[in-house]
């Protein structure tokens, strides 16, 4: 009897304390909730982010930054909770800052990395030299001068870099969306990024990415070979796969000297740089080699390795973010480049490259050799307040260069004291919007001490462009 009640009580001690472990748990993911309930964070108009999918997200109603239980990220914006993931960031253009959230890696040229852990925000100018570990195989970099070392693709303020396991890697921000298929070097004016070895240099100084928490990336540097001549071969170092993945290209800025059109005739030029001809030359695959976004439009440089002519048809599907199909546009087999016109800005395309061939039925056979997903760019502008008299607001838009638009409004706007509105616009057409800027006034007999100018109605291509741009400013 006594043994027996030694055993309950030992037991009992075993659940009071399992008891007491699962109440201290519960009491701080009680607290935790709470703590990450009062977190928040109030974006400025004009600024720009990306949900959890990469869709880029451009701030012009109010925005509140949150953050749950799990640390995951969420933004109330426009009645809707948008997904942000763990580390969000996002680029103030206004202030020409980064504000950055969550955890992350700091790494120096001194070859250390501070693990930043925290919920508040971080700011970091523009104008200084950053690089950032943000997950496995996600990097940021931060410098006022950021390019591939061919100078093939150039930008400034940030960059955001992810990798596929392969080693390639889709280069993104507000101006930009890259995918390359090489392995490519990122330069800024302090260090140098070889993004497929996750390797960081800081002149001669190396440092190893993939030491910091680790790396899924399972790209090796293939080693030099040459074929012999004369070999009966038609291997070659730089072969690729049927999905393009091994191609040694990085994808060009410029659209070469390509002019595709979408209405179904392959004429695409034979541009781009010589990095593009000498994995032409090397090729021995249907193989897409490169997809670069622009603004308006997407340039693909490709190849269609058919020696006996058995490929009835190449050709690209291009679908919007809603899937419906925009257009098919076929490539030419003689050709290598290929210009997708006649797109949306700010639109994620999906493209499906196919080729069709007869089988020994004489059925004709249908086969998808590459699939991407790729966002068209939208123009970047902003609006320059020249002067303000006592009767009127001088004003200069600064236009994109590459984003010539053929119509854009321009809006004045002001809440009296007396709580009536005033409310008035310029409209510029194509001839006004050929240069790099556009300036004009307008002219007023009141306003109020609060006055937004803003741009509307900007239409490109004969499509209509969302754009999201404000200057709000006060008047003594």
């Amino acid at each position: 009897m006594r043994k027996y009640d030694k055993r309950n009580k030992i037991y009992m001690g075993i659940i009071m304390i399992f008891s007491l472990i699962l109440i201290i748990i519960f009491s701080l993911f009680i607290a935790k909730v709470i703590s990450n309930g009062k977190i928040e964070y109030y974006l400025d108009n004009g600024s720009i982010l990306y949900d959890k999918d990469k869709n880029l997200i451009k701030v012009s109603d109010e925005a509140v930054l949150k953050i749950k239980w799990n640390d995951q990220y969420y933004l109330n914006y426009q009645d809707e909770v948008i997904l942000l993931g763990n580390n969000p960031i996002v680029y103030n253009p206004n202030k020409d800052v980064m504000q950055l959230y969550g955890t992350y890696y700091e790494v120096t040229s001194l070859g250390e990395d501070k693990v930043i852990v925290n919920k508040d925000e971080t700011i970091v100018k523009t104008v200084d030299s950053k690089f950032y570990k943000i997950d496995d195989r996600k990097y940021l970099l931060i410098d006022p001068s950021i390019k591939t070392e061919d100078e093939q693709l150039a930008t400034s303020n940030y960059l955001i870099v992810e990798l596929d396991t392969l080693g390639n890697a889709v280069l993104y921000n507000n101006s930009v969306n890259v995918k390359t298929f090489k392995p490519t070097v990122i330069v800024t004016s302090t260090y140098r990024f070889d993004i497929a070895n996750e390797k960081l240099f800081f002149g001669e100084d190396e440092i190893d990415l993939k030491k910091i928490i680790g790396s899924t990336n399972k790209y090796v540097e293939p080693e030099d070979s040459t074929t012999e001549e004369g070999t009966d071969s038609d291997e070659s170092t730089n072969q690729g796969n049927d999905t393009g993945n091994n191609q040694v290209v990085t994808p060009p800025v410029d659209e070469g000297n390509g002019n595709g059109t979408n209405d179904g005739n392959g004429n695409g030029g034979g541009g781009g740089s010589s990095n593009i001809d000498e994995i032409i030359d090397n090729t021995r695959t249907t193989s897409i080699i490169s997809v670069t976004a622009s603004v308006g439009y997407i340039t693909v440089d490709y190849v269609v390795y058919d020696p006996l002519d058995e490929l009835e048809s190449v050709f690209v599907e291009v679908r919007d973010n809603t899937g419906n199909l925009v257009s098919v546009c076929y490539l030419d087999k003689a050709s290598t480049n290929f210009i997708i016109t006649g797109l949306k800005p700010n639109i994620k395309y999906n493209l499906s490259f196919k080729y069709q061939y007869y089988d020994e039925n004489n059925q004709i056979v249908e086969q998808e050799f590459d699939n991407t997903n790729i966002t068209v760019g939208s123009p970047s502008m902003n609006i320059v307040i020249d002067k303000v008299t006592s009767s009127r607001v001088y004003y200069t838009i600064n236009l994109d260069k590459d984003f010539k638009l053929s119509g854009l409004r321009v809006n004045l706007n002001s809440e009296l004291d007396d709580g009536s509105n005033v409310s008035m616009h310029n409209d510029y057409g194509s001839s006004d919007l050929s240069g790099d800027k556009v300036s004009g006034y307008f002219t007023y007999d009141k306003l109020g001490k609060f006055v937004t100018i803003s741009l509307s109605n900007a239409t490109y291509n004969g499509y209509g462009v969302d754009i999201d741009v404000k200057y709000k400013f006060v008047r003594s």
